[in-house]
């Protein structure tokens, strides 16, 4: 796995006019949020071999590993319901327009 020096993501940002975003002092629970999700995506996706140098497939294969994380995975943290569950089911929502994420993870599914 390929780790950056903070002077490398710097200068990325930087280029690509990209705000860095930094977690709050001290609030170590910022961070480990991050840190969990990092690391369920190294394990749930990246060391599956969905890893690509190519950006255009790489972008498709994580864009699919996302609809499933958000839309199907279920999370001990949210009791087992997969995000849009939890959502669906302790928030009211107003109605929203499908992404056509949704409709890509449709025609996967169907």
């Amino acid at each position: 796995m390929v780790e950056f020096t903070v002077s490398e993501v710097e200068e990325a940002c930087s280029k690509l006019k990209i705000p860095h975003y930094f977690s709050r002092v001290k609030t170590p629970n910022d961070n480990a949020v991050n840190e969990r999700f990092d690391r369920t995506l190294k394990e749930e996706s990246i060391q599956l071999g969905n890893f690509t140098p190519d950006p255009l497939l790489f972008n498709q294969r994580l864009t699919e590993w996302l609809i499933e994380y958000d839309f199907n995975r279920p999370h001990q943290s949210l009791g087992y319901l997969s995000p849009t569950e939890y959502l669906n089911k302790y928030q009211k929502v107003l109605p929203m327009s499908p992404s056509s994420t949704y409709f890509l993870w449709k025609l996967r599914h169907d």
